[in-house]
């Protein structure tokens, strides 16, 4: 039965992304912080030989928020975290530098103002990590040819990350569907694209498997197009506004999985996703009873290195949000500047904890919680 949970894969420390060289080897990069204090990085006595065309030496007049917003836009399969590293690509093509480290300051001032500019910066953090993490790594003890070489393989295959991430949501939709058991529903919330790709995926790979869908209508425009997509599948599809959830956990014993999108999942497990998931999660665990399972699913680049010491407010990991627990915005609304300055109502998050999600997707396999700390660890 679907509710026994199936053993998880022994895990070993794994690359998020690949990028490929010209020279047909693989450059790996993982989550992990460097030490640079042993391993100088790559130095040049002169200018770049790039013959991409620059801006100006710090990046001062390369405006990475609007990049990012415009790639967003332009692409809307693109992720946050996806956005943020092909902004900074495309920071370096702009800049000049003259030594690897002017390259890694330059990055890191770009990716404050990035981070500064979002209400809620999680998401361009996971992807703006990654992708400094891995200049780090490329860059660490190479010489200034090989620092060139690091630099123009990047701005060949800058198109190579969102590919990528792509994959992993195709990946996450075959691992995702074989949790999806024969004349059981589904209650789904949140409008993911990878919830989506997930159960469009189990009804048109497996015919012989008969499943339904709950869908949480949460007045997000994201909803009605998964719904729509669920639909022209060929799926049975009811949806519930959010107050109907409890009655229906309750209701429906045929509901096995509750499966969710997200935001970002920090380094403890734990998930930041739309408001109302962690209620999602809570009613599961203590509503629907202990034959279903709450799961999430989220491609690894989505991971961010922090860990909540406890149950978070959300303003305590950096989402400017209403704050409603000093009661301070009583009878006041935001307006101009600060209303721009803090996430819309439509777009608020919350914060679920790690022990009410009983597995991770992600193109990796199925994660535990406590496993996601694995994709992140130190390199030895």
């Amino acid at each position: 039965m679907f509710w026994r949970k199936p053993p998880l894969p022994t895990f070993t420390a794994t690359t998020h992304f690949v990028v490929l060289s010209s020279t047909n080897h693989t450059l790996p990069t993982r989550m992990a912080t460097d030490d640079l204090s042993n391993k100088p990085l790559a130095v040049r006595t002169t200018s770049s030989t790039s013959t991409d065309s620059a801006t100006s030496q710090d990046g001062a007049s390369f405006d990475i928020v609007k990049t990012y917003r415009s790639l967003l836009s332009s692409d809307p399969d693109m992720t946050m975290p996806v956005a943020a590293i092909e902004s900074l690509i495309e920071l370096l093509r702009v800049t000049p530098s003259s030594t690897a480290m002017e390259t890694v300051e330059v990055v890191k001032t770009q990716k404050a103002l990035l981070l500064d500019s979002a209400p809620n910066p999680l998401p361009l953090l996971a992807g703006a990590d990654l992708f400094e993490q891995y200049l780090l790594r490329s860059l660490r003890g190479q010489t200034a040819e090989s620092f060139d070489e690091t630099k123009r393989h990047l701005l060949k295959n800058r198109q190579l990350f969102a590919a990528r991430a792509k994959s992993a949501r195709d990946n996450i939709a075959v691992i995702g569907s074989r949790y999806i058991s024969d004349r059981k529903i589904v209650l789904a919330a949140g409008g993911s694209r990878v919830v989506t790709k997930i159960l469009v995926h189990a009804a048109t790979s497996r015919p012989n498997v008969h499943f339904k869908v709950i869908y949480v209508m949460d007045g997000s425009p994201h909803c009605d197009a998964s719904v729509a997509s669920l639909r022209e599948a060929g799926l049975e599809v009811e949806t519930i506004s959010t107050s109907k959830v409890a009655y229906v956990l309750k209701d429906q014993k045929d509901i096995n999985l509750v499966l969710v999108g997200s935001e970002v999942v920090m380094q403890n497990g734990g998930i930041i996703s739309r408001m109302g998931t962690s209620q999602l999660a809570l009613l599961t665990r203590y509503a629907g009873g202990s034959q279903k399972r709450f799961f999430v699913a989220a491609e690894s680049h989505k991971i961010v290195r922090k860990t909540p010491l406890w149950h978070p407010q959300v303003l305590r990991v950096g989402v400017k949000q209403k704050d409603i627990s000093k009661f301070a915005n009583v009878g006041v609304d935001p307006v101009g500047q600060e209303a721009r300055d803090w996430v819309a109502d439509r777009d608020e998050v919350d914060y679920t904890d790690p022990e009410l999600i009983d597995g991770i997707v992600t193109e990796q396999g199925v994660k535990m919680p406590s496993q996601i700390w694995e994709l992140v660890d130190y390199e030895k």
